[in-house]
C-alpha cells in the first residue's frame, strides 16, 4: 500500500524527471525541464566539473569553484546579486559533489528569465579577482576543517580515497596545504571546465520550450563548444585506511562494498535503514546493533560509472572490536542471503525514500542534473529495476571484499582481511 501510495505522489509532482527530455544549445549545453504545480521553480547550472577531475597540479581546485558561485561578474558585482535575490524571495545555493559543481536558485516563476541571465553570467563571465579569493579561502579552509573534525564525514570520505584512490576518490574538500593559491588559479580550473560538452541547464517548474530559449539568449551561449574529455574509468581498488583517534570515546567503522549505480539506492535498504524515530527496525542489522548497543548506518552513494554501498558502525572504543564482528556476520548470514520479506522491505523503503526525494524542487533538480549529463540517479523507475534481480545482486555485492575505513584506535578495530569476505 505505501509503495503504491509513495509511486503515485512522485508522478503527479515530477514522474518525467526519470526520462527527461534533453535538448542541446548550438554550442552543446544540455537543457532540461519538468512542469509541475508548486508555484515555486527551480533552475541549476550544473559543471561537470567536480573533484573527480582534479589533478595533483589543481587539487581543492572544485572546492573553491563552488565557493566562488554568485561572486562578482563583469556586469554584476555579488552584492546585487544577493540583494536582487532577496527582493524576489530566492534562494541561492551552491554545492559540490565528485562529479558536478552545482548553482542553484529557487525562486517564483516569474522571476526565472532574470535568473537565467545570473547564472548566464557565473559561467561566462565571474572575475575570480584576487581580494575575492581571500575571503573565499577562508570560506574554503573553515568547510575543510570543519569536515575534518566530523568524524563520520572523515570516514565517508576514507571509503572513497580507500576504494578508488584517485579520481573518485579525491576529497570533497580542499587540502590544507593546497596547490590552489589564486584566483587565476580557480579561473584556469573554470575554464577549461565551462565548455558546452560539461554544462546543463535544468529546472523544476518551467517549461522546457521556455528554458531552452533563455538560455540560447544568455551569456550561457557564449561557452566555448567543446565535447567533455575521456576519464579515466573508476576501478574499485580495496584496501584498508586506519585514522588515528585517541581523543574520542566513539570509535567509527566503516565498511563498503562496489556496486552497480542503478542497485546502490535498494542495497542501501536492504542493509536496513531507521524507518521509525524511536524504534528498533526489524533488518537483523538493526536487531544486533539494539542488542548489543552500537548504531549501525548504511549509506550508499551512486556515480556515472560506479557505486559504493556499505554500513558505518559508531561505537564505544572498547566494545568497536565486537561490533564490527557482529555487522560482518550479519551481513554475510543474512544481507547477502535475503529472503523474500527483506526484499520487499527493501524495495518498499527505497520506493518511498526516492518518492520523498522526487517530491521536493532540490531532489527532483539534483537527478534531472545527473541525468542531463548521463549521469547515473536514483528514481522510481531505478528501484523498479533493481528490485527484479535484488537477491542475486545482494550475494554478488555482499560476497566481494569491501573496503573499510576505521577512526579510533587501531588496537580495538579489525583489519578487514580478518572478517572472512
Amino acid at each position: 500500500m505505501y509503495s503504491r501510495a509513495a509511486t503515485k505522489a512522485a508522478a503527479r509532482g515530477y514522474a518525467s524527471v526519470a526520462n527527461p527530455a534533453v535538448t542541446s544549445t548550438a554550442n552543446g549545453i544540455r537543457v532540461a525541464a519538468t512542469g509541475g504545480d508548486s508555484g515555486l521553480a527551480t533552475i541549476s547550472l550544473v559543471i561537470n566539473a567536480g573533484s573527480r577531475h582534479e589533478t595533483v597540479e589543481t587539487a581543492g581546485a572544485a572546492h573553491y569553484l563552488k565557493a566562488f558561485g554568485f561572486r562578482n561578474t563583469q556586469g554584476r558585482t555579488s552584492f546585487r546579486t544577493i540583494r536582487e535575490a532577496e527582493l524576489n524571495g530566492a534562494q541561492l545555493t551552491a554545492e559540490a559533489t565528485r562529479e558536478n559543481i552545482t548553482y542553484r536558485v529557487q525562486c517564483f516563476p516569474d522571476a526565472v528569465p532574470y535568473f537565467v541571465d545570473v547564472l548566464g553570467d557565473i559561467a561566462a563571465e565571474t572575475r575570480f579577482a584576487e581580494h575575492e579569493f581571500r575571503d573565499v579561502s577562508r570560506i574554503v579552509e573553515f568547510e575543510a576543517l570543519s569536515a575534518r573534525a566530523d568524524s563520520v564525514t572523515r570516514a565517508l570520505d576514507g571509503v572513497h580515497q580507500a576504494a578508488f584512490r584517485g579520481g573518485l576518490g579525491n576529497s570533497l574538500y580542499a587540502p590544507h596545504a593546497s596547490p590552489v593559491a589564486t584566483g587565476n588559479a580557480v579561473a584556469q580550473y573554470a575554464k577549461s571546465a565551462l565548455v558546452g560538452g560539461r554544462v546543463a541547464v535544468v529546472a523544476t517548474g518551467v517549461d522546457a520550450t521556455e528554458l531552452a530559449r533563455l538560455v540560447s539568449e544568455s551569456k550561457l551561449a557564449q561557452l566555448p563548444s567543446q565535447g567533455a574529455p575521456a576519464l579515466e574509468a573508476a576501478q574499485f581498488v580495496g584496501g584498508m585506511q586506519q585514522v588515528y583517534e585517541s581523543a574520542s570515546p566513539v570509535a567509527h567503522y566503516a565498511l563498503a562494498f562496489p556496486c552497480a549505480p542503478g542497485a546502490a539506492r535498494v542495497l542501501e535498504a536492504l542493509l536496513g535503514s531507521r524507518r521509525a524515530k524511536w524504534g528498533v527496525g526489524s533488518s537483523p542489522l538493526a536487531q544486533a546493533a539494539s542488542r548489543l548497543g552500537f548504531s549501525a548506518e548504511a549509506f550508499s552513494f551512486s556515480y556515472s560509472d560506479a557505486g559504493v554501498v556499505g554500513v558505518l558502525v559508531s561505537a564505544q572504543a572498547t566494545h568497536m572490536r565486537d561490533a564490527v564482528k557482529q555487522v560482518a556476520e550479519c551481513v554475510q548470514k543474512h544481507v547477502a542471503r535475503p529472503d523474500a520479506s527483506a526484499v520487499q522491505r527493501a524495495v518498499a523503503a527505497a520506493r518511498v525514500d526516492v518518492a520523498d526525494l522526487m517530491a521536493t524542487h532540490e531532489g527532483a533538480a539534483r537527478a534531472l542534473g545527473q541525468l542531463a549529463l548521463g549521469q547515473s540517479a536514483a528514481t522510481l523507475e531505478s528501484v523498479e529495476a533493481a528490485a527484479g534481480s535484488l537477491s542475486a545482486t545482494a550475494q554478488s555485492v555482499f560476497s566481494s571484499k569491501p573496503v573499510a575505513v576505521s577512526i579510533g584506535l587501531p588496537q580495538s578495530t579489525p583489519y578487514v582481511d580478518t572478517l572472512g569476505f
